[in-house]
């Protein structure tokens, strides 16, 4: 088979989708060009970001051509329409995968796993300990319900530092969700390659936390109870919320840089990360406070976690060029069913209507992340 994978774009999903994907095949043996816009005739798959494609004209110059995106985000009506009409979808994870069903049932989970060296660490008791972040400025913001109040409480317990690598310069300094700096200085990093090695690599936990904030939990439960169903509502239920692009790549970096993590309890975390063994899930502030103070007061199950957590990662990495191939290969599966329930276009009119309070928020998140006004 030959590739084509082309793109404009230059963040961390291109250069996995696209600058990894290329060489990563390269290397397995196949004919990979980067950046060919020129020719599409010449190969049998073009793998495009899903924000950033030239499908049409592929098809123009070569109809038996397949078609790959990646990482498509439910960001604009113009993302969801090529997503229907791409051959494979290459997502992030489970929840990305279900968010885009509905859309195309050819979906390849491939990990967001950036190609990275690994870095031995050996853990030990330190002081302070310090705790690391690195990812969206967004996800430091969603913490202060849970992660936070427990970072704190560590704090008041033992000397602790906080490590926070994200979009400094461009997004300006995080200041809602951070622990209270009386009890656990912050260090702001600006994320480049560069930083995880030089300042990443020297945290000895980390957290990925992806649960986002909840107003009025119980009376949230309560008024969403379905009437008419006997199946033992109560007020001690679980209720999360978490995007569908919610994908382990973070534990990733952790992995390779020997760190062990303590993660919300999502699903692509779950599937990574195995409680107690390759870290450690959690959900509250009283879960978070547990498993931070547990890998705090032990620097062997530290080292225990991070090295079966790499163990983990690192097969997962390897499965991903076989599992590509095999998949861009698959004959193709029928259209999705159509179950009746709400549209994604009913879904982002009722994000972009003024007479929704959530509106601003929910613009001024897609601007954070960088995907733009979702209304487009």
């Amino acid at each position: 088979m030959r590739f084509v994978l082309n793109t404009h774009v230059e963040n961390m999903g291109s250069q996995v989708c696209i600058h990894d994907l290329q060489a990563r095949l390269s290397d397995a043996g196949f004919e990979a060009s980067l950046n060919d816009f020129d020719d599409y005739s010449r190969y049998d798959v073009a793998v495009f970001m899903a924000v950033d494609h030239e499908m049409e004209k592929a098809r123009r110059q070569n109809s038996d051509i397949k078609i790959v995106l990646g990482d498509p985000k439910q960001s604009s009506r113009s993302v969801a329409e090529a997503a229907r009409k791409a051959d494979l979808l290459l997502v992030s994870s489970v929840e990305q995968r279900e968010s885009f069903l509905r859309f195309n049932r050819n979906i390849l989970i491939h990990y967001m796993f950036p190609t990275m060296r690994a870095i031995d660490r050996s853990h030990s008791d330190r002081d302070p300990l310090v705790i690391g972040y690195h990812g969206n400025k967004v996800h430091l913001e969603a913490m202060c319900q849970h992660v936070t109040p427990a970072l704190n409480a560590l704090g008041r317990a033992r000397s602790c530092r906080f490590l926070a690598m994200y979009n400094v310069a461009g997004l300006g300094k995080a200041s809602v969700g951070l622990p209270d700096p009386a009890l656990i200085p912050t260090e702001h990093v600006q994320w480049s390659w560069d930083s995880y090695f030089s300042k990443l690599a020297t945290v000895d936990i980390g957290i990925a936390p992806n649960l986002l904030p909840i107003a009025e939990k119980v009376d949230t439960l309560r008024t969403a109870e379905v009437a008419g169903l006997n199946v033992n509502y109560e007020p001690f239920d679980f209720l999360t919320r978490f995007k569908g692009s919610s994908n382990p790549g973070r534990l990733y970096v952790f992995a390779r840089l020997g760190i062990p993590v303590v993660a919300d309890f999502t699903p692509s975390s779950v599937e990574v990360v195995q409680d107690g063994e390759s870290g450690f899930l959690a959900g509250s502030p009283v879960g978070w406070f547990e498993a931070l103070s547990r890998l705090a007061e032990d620097p062997d199950l530290r080292q225990r976690c991070a090295e079966n957590l790499r163990k983990r990662v690192d097969a997962l990495y390897d499965a991903q060029i076989a599992k590509f191939v095999d998949a861009c290969q698959a004959r193709p599966k029928g259209q999705p069913v159509d179950f009746g329930d709400s549209s994604f276009e009913t879904e982002l009119a009722a994000y972009v209507s003024p007479a929704v309070p959530s509106a601003s928020l929910f613009r001024r998140l897609g601007r954070r992340l960088g995907i733009g006004d979702i209304a487009r």
